[in-house]
């Protein structure tokens, strides 16, 4: 059962259940007033019998034979009449209506009233010439019962058709709230692996749809960088990887067909080594960035300190190298702070790639070998400053730097692949952190990495 008929079946029952209590609460308070209203008529039916008898003086069979007449006309009430002993004194009915304890209640309160499936019964205290009467009498209520049947099969009807009415306008409402969410349906299903770029178009009303279209949208925009990552990673290791494993290739073909003496195998092995070399440190880096491309929530942030991180990324720097680089750390306020203040939360594996790929650089595109690192903390952040003296990067390559396998005019200068800086504004990202560069062209680069502590 769809949502439209669901909705608009449970409005309608608790429609009809709302309606069948006001019904009902209409019906009983009707059918009460019609009793009460008939007793009090009964009651005056009962006391001018009762005068006619007693005031005429005329013979009871005659009375019986009149009341017999009127009776189909005037609906008029059957009593009977008994003296204070309890004994029969007058009757229309034989039996004649009421018993012992029916007479004993009337004695004790002055009257009583009470009714079956047929009459309405009221038994009174009459006196006359300082003699009491029990008189009980009864009568059906027919004009009373015909208009309370006639209301009830009215009712009855108004309520059915009701119903029905509820039904179809809950039905018509109901599709008319839930149409944007089934447009919503429409615009998901044209959404695939092909049109990850498009989007659910957001109602102008902030309300609960406006909250789910954006956060479909959201989970849309998350898909389709993970589907693009996946994509561009995966093009990416197809392309990079085909040039240096291409020449490894070619450089054991040529060592197998062409080689004839020592040093000409040991010169073919040395470079198939460094194209072997190359392609490990492409793959190291393809993966790192693959870990700076995870969504936040799958990477373990736990309590560190910045500057241990700074100084285990410069000695994994330094003792992997072959050149000698020239690394100093210092820390411009120390004296001013808290030690305290360089406690961070982030993950230190992503953090000291990121450093190490910016000292790296900064080591390699200087002649000197050497990087400068600074570190500032206050109470909201904390700045790392990565300065070098080196050959800088023209300005029309500044916005380009982060770009995945970019690299500028620099590039004859020293080997790459264009990763490196990717994966730093990646991690940096990852733990709400800002990077800016500023560089002159022969005179150095200043890298600025500010992550907050909130």
């Amino acid at each position: 059962m769809k949502l439209v008929t669901r909705t608009a079946l449970a409005y309608a029952i608790l429609t009809a259940f709302i309606l069948f209590v006001f019904a009902y609460s209409v019906y009983f308070v009707s059918e009460k007033n019609r009793k009460d209203e008939f007793f009090d008529r009964l009651d005056y039916k009962i006391t001018w019998r009762a005068e006619f008898i007693f005031d005429a003086q005329i013979n009871k069979d005659l009375i019986k034979f009149l009341h017999t007449k009127n009776k189909k006309v005037l609906n008029e009430a059957d009593i009977s009449v008994y003296d204070s002993n309890f004994n029969i004194y007058f009757s229309d009915n034989m039996p004649p209506l009421g018993n012992q304890k029916i007479l004993e209640t009337i004695k004790k309160n002055k009257s009583l009233n009470w009714a079956d499936e047929k009459y309405q019964y009221r038994g009174i205290l009459y006196k006359d010439n300082n003699k009491e009467y029990y008189i009980v009498g009864r009568a059906i209520d027919v004009t009373g019962l015909n208009h309370i049947n006639a209301f009830k099969e009215n009712v009855l009807y108004v309520y059915f058709i009701s119903i029905v009415l509820v039904f179809i306008i809950g039905f018509g409402f109901s599709y008319y709230t839930l149409k944007p969410l089934k447009d919503i349906i429409f615009q998901i299903r044209d959404i695939s692996e092909h049109n990850l770029n498009k989007r659910i178009v957001v109602p102008k009303a902030k309300d609960e749809l406006y909250e789910l279209t954006q956060t479909f949208n959201t989970t849309f925009n998350r898909l389709e960088k993970s589907f693009n990552n996946h994509r561009n990673f995966v093009t990416t290791i197809s392309h990079e990887f085909r040039t240096p494993l291409s020449i490894l290739i070619a450089e054991i073909e040529l060592g197998k067909e062409l080689n004839q003496t020592i040093d000409d195998y040991k010169k073919s092995l040395d470079n198939a080594l460094e194209e072997a070399n190359h392609v490990s440190q492409l793959s190291t880096a393809l993966l790192d960035f693959a870990r700076a491309n995870y969504d936040v929530s799958q990477i373990k942030m736990s309590p560190t300190r910045i500057d241990e991180i700074l100084v285990d990324a410069k000695l994994n720097l330094i003792n992997k190298k072959e050149v000698k680089y020239k690394i100093g750390i210092s820390y411009t306020n120390l004296g001013d702070t808290d030690s305290s203040v360089y406690n961070y939360t982030g993950n230190p594996y992503l953090l000291q790639i990121a450093f190490s790929n910016i000292m790296e650089n900064a080591c390699k595109y200087s002649e000197n070998h050497s990087c400068n690192v600074e570190i500032n903390a206050s109470s909201e952040k904390i700045t790392l400053t990565f300065s070098d003296e080196g050959i800088g990067i023209p300005e029309a390559d500044l916005e380009k730097i982060y770009n995945l396998f970019y690299r500028g005019k620099n590039k004859d200068h020293e080997n790459g692949y264009g990763i490196g800086l990717s994966i730093v504004k990646q991690i940096i990202s990852l733990h709400n952190g800002s990077i800016e560069v500023t560089s002159t062209v022969g005179k150095g680069t200043t890298f600025t990495v500010m992550l907050p502590l909130q």
